[in-house]
């Protein structure tokens, strides 16, 4: 796989090649830099999610059941892929192992800032997102029980996606 990210449908980059103006102080746009070496763990299946992540160079595997018999890729990630933000959604654990398989650096979207750009969009588009977050994890719940792992058993409770 390719560090770059083909245009979308209306020929424009997902993300431009200098996005934002991200120093890492924390203090620019409610973002941060985030720098991950080869081969280090970014986040573990069944974490609590409190960040979201924009990779702006190297790649990151998504992998599922690592801890079982039968471990699954779900994905690898490059430049302009989003990651983490499923946990953001809904308050539930982490679904997959985020694992960077070269040098990454990533835009960071904290929990908070997440929230508070979820609750400015328009209400009929933010619950729609939601229930497809749920819908999401509820396909997911099935296979992986199909497969003999049932990640729920990390959930606190089953509430209802985040809305407000």
């Amino acid at each position: 796989m390719t560090d770059t990210k083909e245009p979308d449908d209306n020929g424009k980059k997902i993300i431009p090649d200098e996005p934002l103006d991200i120093d890492g102080n924390g203090d620019t746009h409610g973002f941060d830099k985030a720098k991950f070496m080869a081969n280090t763990s970014i986040f573990d299946e069944g974490d609590i999610g409190d960040a979201a992540y924009l990779i702006l160079k190297g790649n990151v595997e998504i992998r599922k059941g690592v801890r079982t018999s039968s471990p699954q890729l779900l994905a690898t990630l490059g430049k302009g892929d989003a990651f983490g933000e499923m946990a953001l959604f809904d308050d539930g654990p982490r679904m997959a192992q985020a694992l960077a398989r070269t040098d990454v650096i990533a835009i960071r979207i904290s929990r908070d800032e997440f929230v508070k750009r979820l609750d400015s969009i328009d209400p009929i588009m933010r619950t729609t997102v939601l229930y497809m977050v749920k819908r999401v994890r509820d396909m997911t719940s099935e296979f992986m029980r199909r497969k003999g792992m049932d990640w729920k058993e990390w959930r606190k409770d089953d509430r209802p996606p985040y809305i407000r």
